[in-house]
């Protein structure tokens, strides 16, 4: 094993820069509804999802429900097939907003993801109960533990529990498949696909931090992806802007002690378009980029990025980590934490 892991690692810069291979490569289609975004791969069995993902977070801030219902259909329109939600997202109204906008009419058309923050069985399966009803749906197409901080996080909520959970929910068709999340450290990350490959047992997808400053810090990059690979994992790429905090912007989960004129503008400070931040994602071995948007304007952008997407070479690549380097770090990735 330890050989096995010592080649994963030597040869994750190679795979991470490589071609892409043919499951991750992007290829446009259509459905009964119009044209579709390119897809990619996300599930072993050969299942993909559009490459970009709309999150539901940012969906639930969003006050004017008429805005919220323009936000939709602009997505399906625009080719968008892949949604993204949690149980707890602005208090159920990221979910509620879904429930209400998106399932009644394009339920059979999308690929639904939602997650779960519980901490113990009893609780994870009422969570599921008030993410089918919020949704509008009797199942999800993908249903994910959500934001594991540290192996001791990971071991109390498998004793109490939480992952028979999901095993019950795929094994039922509640959930056709199931993953896990997390953005603290990937050690944590880790320590999960360990437990989980020494027990015999596989999940289908892992969403985690990737974006130009991750590979100088703490990298999910570097340490996670080769091994998601090498276990044929659906690869979920999120804070490809940090959050937000590329821009100089506070976040909900940046600390108190942080204050918010410490926040530099990275993109800003070191010359780099949204549009970059994007393509750097996207020329990584990843299924889908999910990214949270408040308007139509920034939806149509992000779907332009990848409508017209510029595939980065190694060279140009290795360009935008040299630029974001002297950012890299606790104040603007600030989601992360450092492991002994």
């Amino acid at each position: 094993m330890k050989s096995r892991r010592e080649f994963i690692q030597k040869t994750a810069s190679i795979t991470a820069f490589s071609l892409f291979s043919n499951w991750t490569w992007a290829d446009p289609g259509q459905d009964k509804l119009g044209k579709i975004l390119p897809t990619r791969q996300l599930i072993r069995n050969g299942e993909k999802t559009t490459a970009f993902c709309l999150g539901g977070y940012h969906l639930g801030f969003v006050e004017d429900t008429k805005q919220v219902e323009r936000m939709v259909e602009k997505s399906i329109e625009l080719g968008v097939r892949f949604f993204d939600n949690a149980r707890g997202y602005n208090r159920g109204r990221s979910e509620e907003y879904m429930g209400r906008f998106l399932t009644p009419k394009y339920r059979e058309q999308i690929f639904l993801m939602t997650k779960s923050p519980a901490k113990s069985g009893p609780d994870v399966r009422k969570q599921l109960e008030e993410s089918l009803k919020a949704l509008n749906t009797d199942y999800l197409d993908l249903w994910q533990i959500h934001n594991f901080t540290t192996p001791e996080d990971v071991d109390r909520r498998i004793n109490d529990g939480v992952l028979d959970v999901f095993l019950e929910a795929k094994e039922k068709g509640t959930a056709r498949y199931i993953g896990f999340t997390g953005h603290r450290n990937p050690k944590t990350h880790l320590y999960f696909l360990d437990w989980l490959e020494k027990r015999g047992i596989e999940l289908d997808t892992c969403q985690m931090p990737l974006n130009i400053l991750d590979p100088s810090f703490e990298s999910f990059q570097k340490s996670v992806l080769p091994v998601l690979l090498d276990r044929k994992y659906g690869i979920i790429a999120m804070k490809t802007m940090s959050g937000g905090s590329m821009m100089g912007n506070r976040i909900d989960l940046t600390p108190k002690e942080i204050e918010t004129s410490q926040i530099p503008d990275v993109a800003g400070k070191a010359g780099i378009s949204m549009a970059q931040l994007h393509q750097y994602v996207y020329s990584l071995p990843v299924s889908s980029l999910c990214s949270g948007c408040l308007t139509v304007a920034q939806i149509e952008h992000n779907v332009g990025v990848l409508q017209n997407l510029k595939k980065l070479s190694k060279k140009d690549m290795q360009t935008l980590i040299d630029k974001g380097k002297p950012y890299a770090g606790y104040i603007v990735e600030n989601y992360k934490r450092v492991m002994s």
